[in-house]
């Protein structure tokens, strides 16, 4: 692995995860694109916190599979890159599913 791959399988993933930790915190909420585009009222309908928890969480996540994937890639060995690929695409599934199925978690009664 040469120093270009090192810094690229080290930065990218990392910045993942503290992307993931600060929107946790509910920091950098505005780099969450759906976050930007809804109006205050559509907002006011969210369980702010809650789904900043899994929206981080998630984020956080899918930086680790991203340093498995870079890293199985890089390497050229496979368990790490379908594991990497197989968290990131867990991690989407989730987010996406989990505040369906739990809606009075994640979203206000009207």
């Amino acid at each position: 692995m040469n120093l270009w791959e090192a810094i690229l399988t080290l930065v990218v993933p990392l910045a993942a995860v503290i992307w993931g930790v600060n929107i946790c915190h509910q920091r950098g909420l505005w780099l969450l694109a759906g976050w930007n585009t809804m109006g205050p009222e559509e907002r006011e309908t969210y369980h702010q916190k809650a789904l900043c928890r899994l929206y981080g969480r998630c984020v956080a996540l899918c930086g680790v599979g991203l340093f498995l994937v870079l890293y199985g890639s890089f390497q050229h060995r496979d368990l790490p890159l379908c594991l990497g690929v197989a968290i990131i695409a867990v991690m989407v599934l989730l987010s996406v599913v989990v505040p369906i199925l739990n809606p009075k978690k994640y979203r206000k009664s009207r």
